[in-house]
């Protein structure tokens, strides 16, 4: 993961301003091979680029993307949660819980599924002290 990771701060650093137009061509490329199974995949790590630059927008669409075109990938639930990740990034946390609990419903046997609900068990109890 680390290596992931270096890997697209490469990209970023290298690339500046124009890691948008290389995304862009390479969304264009899996948008053109959607059927390959290397697909899903390819479109996770376009929204964590995305996210890794901090570009939250152009990563939420990404994702949102992954889970339209390739439900039944085993990338949509990881899509899914880097979309509630996001919304924790940017401090919405209405959002965030109501992303979470998707994630519960539509992915309740996935690895990250006990991760969810102990974040959706915060909220509460952090919902319960405002009132």
């Amino acid at each position: 993961m680390l290596r992931k990771m270096f890997y697209l701060a490469v990209i970023i650093g290298v690339c500046g301003a124009f890691y948008r137009q290389i995304l862009t061509q390479i969304q264009e490329y899996v948008d053109q091979h959607a059927q390959e199974p290397w697909a899903p995949k390819v479109q996770l790590y376009i929204g964590k680029v995305y996210s890794f630059a901090r570009d939250y927008d152009q990563a939420e669409k990404a994702f949102r993307l992954l889970k339209k075109k390739f439900p039944k990938s085993s990338y949509a639930a990881k899509a899914q949660w880097m979309i509630a990740s996001i919304y924790e990034t940017k401090e919405d946390y209405s959002l965030a819980k109501a992303e979470f609990e998707k994630f519960m419903k539509d992915y309740p046997a996935d690895e990250y599924a006990k991760k969810a609900d102990d974040k959706l068990r915060i909220y509460s109890l952090f919902q319960e002290k405002q009132k």
